[in-house]
């Protein structure tokens, strides 16, 4: 008999944001081939009440709960606030499962609250970390105190990232309960793919935001364009950047050469990348970011930036790194890139390294599941 287990996790696809989370999605859609798997889905009291007429009749293994909270006051008590959400409004749900372990995926305040859900219903509890949740909070020394607290209690943790893994001993969490496990990519889904006959592109996917380094891409594409002549740029994505991007475009006149398509579901997301000429992620901050396995997985090279866990997988073979996050640095490693000779091969036979499979087998062993026969 399958063991039960809970994640707990605003990082997941809402029934407004399909394409929400998809690295939680796939990983947790494997992990469910060895665990019956739940999910507690803690949603902004905002979004919850614009949109819960959208929630009726959801998969019975998935629960919704509104997170009440003040924005941007008192954020040391939100792990407190979302806490007494969850236990308010989920605690019969959580009571008639009666799961064995609970795995909460972001630091806080999503595992902050769940440690003390773990500890109410005396289960096993884990944690998954991505990066920014360590990233953003670990500065503010009161949050920084409740996650080392709620991490050395864990009895494993997952870090996306040796470097992210480094910042939590850093901080003072047991190194020992840490295990490094990089995402992985659908490696029969992304693959390789002769070019058609559209013009050369960079493509950008993700958040349109200050973080993500899109005014950046923008500015190193308006540098190196004219000595390209038929090369696009393409942002796949939305966010609060879509404005100002829209506007210098507007200045510059690019408007037949760079693209704000928006959000895609993921299905569509294999041929927009294999198509691509490189993909570029000048990221400020990052854990290791799915949509540049995927590039790697279709034979499509990448410019990013040197932060969080990229290094640790983009090699000189399959990408260009960036040390600085200006204009003129992301300008030169795209020249650069465009004008490298790949070796298509060896980017995807590196790529086949991440696998889902192999993800999926060393969680199960952090989570301590027994193989089903």
């Amino acid at each position: 008999m399958k063991e039960k287990i809970l994640i707990i996790t605003n990082l997941y696809p809402l029934p407004w944001q399909p394409t929400r989370s998809m690295f939680n999605y796939q990983q947790f859609g494997y992990l469910e081939e060895r665990a019956d798997v739940y999910y507690l889905i803690p949603v902004a009291f905002p979004d919850w009440w614009k949109h819960k007429k959208q929630l009726n009749n959801v998969d019975k293994n998935i629960k919704y709960v509104p997170y009440i909270y003040i924005p941007k006051f008192g954020r040391r008590f939100y792990g407190k606030l979302m806490q007494w959400s969850l236990s308010l409004l989920a605690n019969s749900w959580i009571k008639n499962i009666s799961p064995a372990k609970i795995l909460a995926s972001w630091a806080y305040p999503d595992a902050v609250a769940a440690v003390a859900i773990a500890k109410k219903f005396k289960t096993e509890f884990y944690l998954k970390v991505h990066g920014s949740d360590i990233n953003m909070h670990a500065v503010f020394p009161e949050r920084a105190k409740q996650i080392t607290k709620m991490a050395n209690y864990a009895q494993g943790i997952l870090s996306v990232s040796q470097d992210l893994a480094n910042k939590m001993a850093d901080m003072g969490i047991n190194k020992n309960k840490i295990h490094v496990i990089y995402n992985g990519v659908n490696l029969e889904k992304f693959i390789p793919k002769p070019a058609d006959n559209e013009s050369p592109y960079i493509v950008f996917i993700g958040n349109l935001k200050h973080d993500k380094g899109v005014i950046e891409l923008l500015y190193a594409f308006i540098q190196i364009h004219e000595q390209f002549p038929n090369l696009k740029l393409k942002y796949i994505g939305s966010g609060n950047m879509t404005a100002k991007l829209q506007v210098i475009i507007n200045e510059y006149q690019l408007h037949e050469k760079v693209k704000l398509e928006g959000v895609k579901v993921h299905n569509q997301l294999p041929h927009i990348i294999a198509q691509a000429t490189l993909l570029a992620l000048p990221s400020y901050n990052e854990g290791v970011p799915n949509v540049v396995l995927e590039a790697m997985a279709c034979a499509t090279p990448v410019v990013v930036t040197k932060v969080g866990g990229i290094p640790e997988v983009v090699t000189k073979e399959t990408g260009i790194i960036a040390t600085e996050i200006t204009a003129n640095a992301i300008a030169c490693c795209m020249k650069e890139a465009l004008e490298k000779n790949w070796d298509y091969a060896a980017i995807r036979t590196h790529a086949e390294s991440f696998s889902w499979a192999r993800n999926t087998d060393e969680l199960a062993n952090m989570l301590t599941l027994k193989r089903e026969f």
